[in-house]
């Protein structure tokens, strides 16, 4: 078969009927039922048949076409996939583009805050603070194919020297999420979170298990009472993380309004707790001294039990952030094996064990689900069981706040005792 002419390929558009007609050596000459009429090249690379569109007729003339087909051949004997690797150019101009769109991180954040945080997240502002305090301010004016692994640890290390662990675990969790994000969108080919865990920022693997004694209980409350300048509101919350064994965040994002206090009773929302499921939280007469010296530095036209002390670039909720906590044991002054917040919420678990309370109800104390059929049958709170044990526990912080750590202190069964 002869080689193309310009003849006979302006008769095949005329006649209007799709054609394949090759003019040598995979250089073939197509025109569809659409009337598009273009150079294919039809290779075979890694015993795969495989084509490369060169480009239309008649822009692309028979002796440019043969000139760049044998160009091509020429890196198929060599090795390189010519399809591929004009698809990979394509892919190039794209994430380009998409580039010159997004620009820096903090414009991929406000991207990312709307599609897959603000309306999926229970605390959305919660993600907000992190990123607001402790990532954008960081990389926020980075262009984001320039942030590197470097970075990161750049943006982590502050946070893990200050030994506020639990944050860091946060703003790398964020982080990874953030770019993994930008890697769906074909912004970035790599993650430079990804190479981080929960080592390389000074925790440790598996389950913690870190738990105060009775001993180290004593040398807690010295040590809020001797470190200079100890902030009282901190030591307030970890008072009350102790004796009522909630989480932090639902401490912090409490109100005045939930609070009894001639009752004794703390009415916790559903909304409020990771479990979701609303609990009403027996008060002891010293968790009741503690809220009302802590209502005595309540911050004017500010609802929360612990309003925030400083607003800080990117703040934008009224009460105390999630690392002032983490930065006041940071701060305190003590000769203590180190711990953190969460590990206050396991000291009550264990020592409400020892105690002697059972295990259901020192479950139920931590606001912790029942599971199994018990949970769907027995839907009683056991307040007045719950109650009881967290005055035995009360006690026995009071005593390790006088010194005295030996002082068995035996469950209350008095049903009638008032706060």
């Amino acid at each position: 078969m002869g080689k193309l002419t310009d003849v006979e390929l302006r008769n095949c558009i005329k006649a209007g009927q799709p054609v394949n007609k090759t003019d040598g050596d995979g250089l073939t000459f197509t025109l569809s039922a659409k009337g598009t009429a273009a150079w294919t090249l039809r290779f075979r690379i890694g015993g795969r048949r495989k084509e490369l569109t060169l480009g239309r007729y008649p822009d692309m003339s028979i002796a440019k076409a043969r000139e760049l087909a044998a160009e091509k051949r020429v890196a198929v004997s060599q090795g390189v996939d010519v399809a591929q690797e004009k698809q990979t150019r394509k892919e190039s101009a794209k994430l380009a583009a998409t580039l010159a769109k997004v620009g820096t991180v903090k414009a991929l954040y406000e991207e990312f805050y709307e599609r897959q945080i603000a309306e999926r997240r229970k605390h959305p502002e919660q993600v907000a603070g992190v990123f607001a305090l402790h990532i954008l301010p960081r990389l926020g004016n980075k262009q984001v194919e320039d942030v590197k692994p470097a970075d990161i640890d750049a943006m982590l290390r502050p946070l893990t020297d200050r030994g506020v662990f639990q944050t860091a675990a946060k703003a790398l969790q964020l982080s990874k999420a953030l770019f993994s994000y930008a890697m769906k969108r074909h912004i970035i080919i790599s993650n430079p979170a990804a190479p981080f865990n929960w080592t390389d920022i000074g925790g440790e693997t598996g389950p913690r298990s870190r738990v105060l004694s009775k001993g180290e209980l004593v040398k807690f409350f010295k040590a809020m009472r001797d470190t200079p300048n100890f902030p009282a509101y901190s030591a307030a919350a970890l008072k009350l993380l102790l004796a009522l064994g909630v989480r932090k965040m639902e401490l912090l994002t409490a109100t005045w309004d939930q609070f009894d206090l001639k009752a004794g009773e703390w009415h916790l929302p559903a909304d409020q707790t990771k479990t979701e499921s609303a609990i009403r939280i027996p008060l002891s007469p010293w968790v009741i001294r503690i809220l009302e010296d802590q209502r005595t530095r309540q911050q004017r036209n500010n609802p929360y039990l612990f309003p925030v002390q400083r607003i800080a670039p990117g703040k934008i909720t009224r009460y105390m952030g999630e690392t002032t906590l983490n930065h006041a044991l940071y701060m305190m002054q003590s000769d203590i094996d180190p711990f953190t917040v969460h590990d206050l919420r396991r000291t009550a678990r264990t020592h409400l064990a020892a105690l002697g309370v059972a295990p259901h109800i020192a479950e139920m104390c931590l606001n912790h689900k029942i599971k199994g059929i018990e949970a769907v049958y027995n839907v009683h709170d056991y307040f007045a069981e719950r109650r009881a044990a967290l005055f035995a526990l009360s006690d026995l912080l009071a005593e390790c706040e006088k010194g005295d750590a030996k002082k068995i202190v035996p469950i209350r069964q008095q049903r009638g005792r008032k706060a």
